[in-house]
């Protein structure tokens, strides 16, 4: 999977997450290594599986919500975090458009992975509106820098950054 508008290390960790390749939990126990628990280690409330994590977990769910309020598309819907990231909800943008949303998940979908990790391996909390903050400033850095037919603002990439799925 490709995405110019986005650093190798996200088209890695998006490739994995397809391939069912990041070390969640359930994925380590089904290759045979012990853990204590195979809980999520963000809310304890289910199995921590790649979907759980990335998506369903009310940590990473409310991520979502804010995301796609912020570029006013609605409800996150059921899809798997393999559909996300494949860009199976994108529909109805522009060839440019689709390819900044699609960034935006990806970033959206590294930094959850990255909160996580940072629980577990480290102990810190996670907070909603830094997380949220943090990934505007992430995406805006990481796409504008890439970009190469259009300049973006930062007023409208934090206000209204639907306008860029119309380009």
């Amino acid at each position: 999977m490709r995405n110019a508008l986005v650093p190798k290390k996200l088209e890695v960790f998006v490739w994995r997450a397809v391939q069912r390749r990041l070390p969640s939990r359930v994925e380590l126990d089904k290759r045979g290594i012990d853990l204590h628990t195979i809980r999520c280690p963000l809310c304890d409330e289910d199995l921590e599986t790649i979907d759980h994590i990335l998506i369903f977990c009310k940590h990473a769910y409310d991520l979502w919500v804010r995301v796609f309020a912020w570029w006013g598309l609605g409800n996150v819907t059921n899809l798997s975090i393999s559909e996300i990231l494949r860009g199976n909800s994108s529909v109805g943008m522009t060839s440019l458009g689709r390819t900044i949303w699609q960034a935006v998940e990806w970033v959206f979908s590294y930094h959850i992975w990255k909160n996580r990790n940072n629980k577990v391996f480290r102990g810190t909390n996670w907070s909603i509106s830094v997380a949220f903050n943090e990934v505007q400033i992430k995406s805006f850095e990481w796409i504008s820098n890439r970009i190469k037919k259009r300049k973006l603002d930062w007023l409208s990439w934090v206000n209204d950054p639907s306008v860029y799925l119309k380009l």
